[in-house]
C-alpha cells in the first residue's frame, strides 16, 4: 500500500472539500479536543491559592448543581450524536468524492442520518468489549497490589501493553466496520464480522494505516504550532503597548485557528481510514499492494 499516496490524497481532500468541515470538527471534537487539559493545569494553581477556611461562607442548592450536572450530560450526548452521524457523513462523503461522483452537505447529512443507529451498534459493541476488558485488567491488578506493590507494578507494566494492544484492535475494527456499513450498507452486525475478518486477513496493512494517521497527524501539528507561533509574534508585539489590544484579537484569531484545525484534522484523519479501506477492499484505483 502507497501510504504517503494516503497522505497526499486525504490532504487533499481535507482541504479542498471544506463542506465535510463541519462534520469534521464534531468527529475531531468526540476524539478528546481539550481532553481536560485546562483543568489539569490550573486545579493545583487555584488550589494553592484558595483559603478552605472560607468554605463555609458559600452555601450550594443541590438542585442547581442537578440542573448544571444534567446540562453538561446533555450537552456532551448532544456533541457525542453529532460526531456519530458526522462520521457516516464524511465516510459518504470522501468515498463519493473518490469515485468522482457528484455529493454535496445535505447528502452527507442524509446518509448520517440515516444510518446512524447502525454507527451506534457498532460504537456501543466496541466500548462495552474495550471497557470489558481494561475492567478485568483493573480488577486483576488491584488485589495484587494488595499483595505486593512490587509484584503490582511490575504486572501494571505487563498490562500496558496489552490495554494497548486492545485499544488497537477495537479502534481498528471499529474503523473498518462503520465503514462497510456506509460504503458497502452492511448491517451492523455483519459490518462488525466483515471488519473482524479484513483485520486479520490485512493485521500489516492495518498497523500501517493506523501509523500513517497517527504519524503524519503529528508532524503537521507541530507545523501548526510553528505557524500559530509565528502569527502571535505581532500580537504579542501589540500587547506590549496595550495589553487588551493584544489579547482580545489574539485570543479570538487561536480561536479561529483552533476550531479550523480541528475541522480540518477531522475530515483527514477519516479520510485516511476510509482511502485505507477502499484500497484494502479493492475499491480503489490506488493499488494495495
Amino acid at each position: 500500500m502507497d501510504y504517503m499516496e494516503l497522505v497526499k490524497k486525504s490532504a487533499l481532500i481535507g482541504w479542498k472539500y471544506r463542506f465535510l468541515w463541519l462534520f469534521g470538527f464534531f468527529v475531531s471534537f468526540a476524539d478528546g479536543f481539550g481532553g481536560g487539559t485546562w483543568w489539569s493545569e490550573n486545579v493545583d494553581k487555584y488550589d494553592r491559592h484558595w483559603d478552605f477556611g472560607r468554605f463555609d461562607q458559600f452555601s450550594f442548592d443541590p438542585a442547581l448543581i442537578a440542573i448544571i450536572v444534567m446540562a453538561i450530560i446533555a450537552l456532551g450526548v448532544i456533541f457525542w450524536v453529532l460526531s456519530v452521524f458526522s462520521e457516516g457523513a464524511l465516510i459518504h462523503g470522501v468515498y463519493r468524492r473518490e469515485k468522482n461522483d457528484a455529493v454535496g452537505f445535505s447528502d452527507c447529512l442524509s446518509v448520517g442520518l440515516n444510518k446512524f443507529f447502525r454507527l451506534f451498534g457498532i460504537i456501543l459493541v466496541a466500548t462495552i468489549i474495550a471497557i470489558s476488558v481494561i475492567l478485568m485488567i483493573i480488577l486483576f491488578l488491584i488485589p495484587v497490589y494488595f499483595a505486593s506493590a512490587i509484584v503490582g507494578v511490575l504486572f501494571t507494566l505487563f498490562a500496558i501493553p496489552i490495554f494497548i494492544a486492545v485499544i488497537f484492535v477495537v479502534t481498528a475494527i471499529e474503523g473498518w466496520a462503520i465503514r462497510f456499513a456506509i460504503i458497502q450498507d452492511r448491517t451492523w452486525l455483519d459490518s462488525i464480522s466483515d471488519a473482524w475478518k479484513l483485520f486479520k486477513n490485512n493485521l500489516g496493512k492495518t498497523i500501517g494505516v493506523v501509523l500513517t494517521s497517527l504519524i503524519s497527524q503529528i508532524i503537521i501539528w507541530f507545523g501548526l504550532f510553528f505557524a500559530t507561533c509565528a502569527i502571535a509574534i505581532p500580537f504579542i508585539a501589540i500587547g506590549f503597548i496595550d495589553i487588551w489590544l493584544g489579547v482580545i484579537p489574539g485570543a479570538m484569531v487561536l480561536f479561529l485557528i483552533i476550531i479550523l484545525s480541528q475541522a480540518f484534522f477531522g475530515v483527514y484523519s477519516s479520510s485516511v481510514w476510509t482511502l485505507g479501506f477502499m484500497k484494502l477492499t479493492g475499491d480503489s484505483e490506488i493499488s494495495s499492494e
